[in-house]
């Protein structure tokens, strides 16, 4: 609906319209991949001047026509209009009344104030004081609000305060105790977050820094939304890869006991990687799937599930070179060949089951072929197709590289235990041994 959305309403005077699909994780038109430069200062009419030129500068680098999202929250329009109610202080004084009962009073007249609350069997209920809607029906009635002072007098609102119709902004949003105007920015799905921020970074940021309102240092230029989230969930998950890697390892080298086996389990998991990055760029061949949240635990997922096609291998080796006294080339062979049929009948299984949750079904509308995916779909099928992806790749590599890696560890330790020993039969017998050192020197060097 995006497309036909966007063509009805090109082409509206004085408009322009943000169209979004809405995330799961995010509410109202926030979607997940959303930028907001947020423009923060006391004077509200400067801050609209500054955050109209930031605008302006979001549309030239970002056209809306290219696919680009851009809306102003709250509006950059200072012309609805509003009513002001400026107290004279000298003649509330005489009337023993002070900003604050006129304002609570015109606040009960005209919209209902807060008085107190009353709790009814746990709940806590609010109590409002109304005026009666005969006081406020028209706008030049507001003058006349009776007011009752603390000398038992009732006066009309326009004695104690004088009453102006103006405009102003149809919302005002605060930031840390200052008036905020945020432009809310989505970068067009072919244009990685990463870039988009880079460009609001070097060239639009630099640009209202160099305005004279912020060089004073009353008003400030910052990014929130995804742009801040972004750098808080890198860092975070960074440290979640690294402590899944680890404890992968340490698990091994514990049921090894050995803690150079694990290194060359843990091959596995670099070729995962990679072709988990492999998974999500084919899907976004013909369907765009950020990296979010949910995408990168896939890469978390990928740890735990790729070593178990290596542990196969390495673990039956063990046990033919133990048990049964083979060779290491022998026993590394025989292992892959009868674990080969295993290892694809678990990974064609786990393949086949998730698929579903990738490929999306094909469609003919308007004559051209469209690839639409299922309700939700946006919740799994990142996720998916990083683990498909990496299984595949580190399946079929794993029945190459591990083998090897494996054999050239085996061959590490035994010429290491030969020139320990060597070493070793060199100290007890001086220089009757130097002839076997050299020897084992020389078949180490060819």
């Amino acid at each position: 609906m995006i497309p036909v959305l966007r063509r009805a309403t090109s082409n509206i005077p004085g408009t322009f319209a943000v169209i979004q699909q809405s995330s799961l994780f995010e509410s109202a038109l926030t979607g997940g991949r959303s930028i907001e430069i947020r423009l923060t200062g006391p004077d509200l009419e400067v801050l609209v001047q500054q955050a109209q030129m930031a605008f302006g500068m979001c549309m030239q680098r970002f056209p809306m026509d290219q696919g680009n999202q851009l809306r102003p929250v709250p509006s950059l329009d200072l012309s609805s209009p509003e009513m002001h109610v400026k107290p004279n202080l000298e003649q509330a004084a005489e009337l023993g009344m002070t900003t604050a009962d006129i304002g609570y009073a015109v606040n009960a007249l005209v919209d209902g104030a807060y008085a107190g609350d009353y709790w009814n069997e746990g709940q806590k209920i609010d109590l409002v004081i109304y005026g009666a809607d005969d006081y406020v029906r028209y706008s030049q009635d507001i003058g006349q609000l009776p007011l009752s002072t603390p000398t038992g007098k009732v006066v009309p609102l326009s004695s104690v305060a004088d009453v102006e119709l103006t405009s102003g902004p149809e919302q005002v949003v605060h930031n840390e105790r200052q008036r905020s105007i945020t432009i809310q920015l989505t970068p067009a799905p072919t244009m990685p977050l990463e870039q988009a921020m880079e460009i609001v970074n070097n060239e639009i940021r630099p640009a209202l820094m160099q305005q004279p309102a912020f060089q004073t240092g009353n008003y400030q230029v910052t990014l929130a939304g995804a742009a801040d989230k972004l750098v808080s969930t890198r860092r975070e998950l960074q440290w979640n890869l690294l402590l899944a890697c680890v404890i992968t390892y340490l698990l091994m080298a514990a049921l090894f006991e050995s803690f150079i086996y694990p290194v060359v389990i843990m091959t596995s998991v670099a070729l995962a990687l990679v072709g988990g990055l492999l998974g999500l760029a084919f899907l976004n061949l013909y369907i765009f799937q950020a990296l979010d949240m949910l995408t990168m635990l896939g890469f978390v997922i990928l740890i735990g599930t790729v070593v178990n096609n290596a542990i196969l291998i390495v673990h039956q080796s063990l046990n033919y070179i133990r048990d049964e006294g083979m060779e290491d080339q022998e026993a590394i062979l025989l292992s892959v060949r009868t674990r080969m049929r295993p290892i694809f009948m678990s990974t064609l299984t786990t393949v086949l089951g998730m698929l579903p949750l990738v490929v999306p079904l094909p469609i003919i509308q308007d004559g051209e072929l469209i690839w639409m995916s299922g309700a939700g779909s946006e919740l799994y099928r990142g996720l998916g197709s990083v683990v498909l992806g990496g299984l595949l790749l580190s399946t079929f590599f794993t029945l190459f590289i591990v083998p090897i890696g494996f054999s050239l560890v085996r061959d590490i330790r035994r010429k290491t235990k030969e020139v320990v020993a060597t070493v070793t039969a060199t100290d007890e017998t001086g220089a009757e041994a130097q002839p076997a050192k050299t020897s084992v020197a020389h078949r180490l060097g060819s």
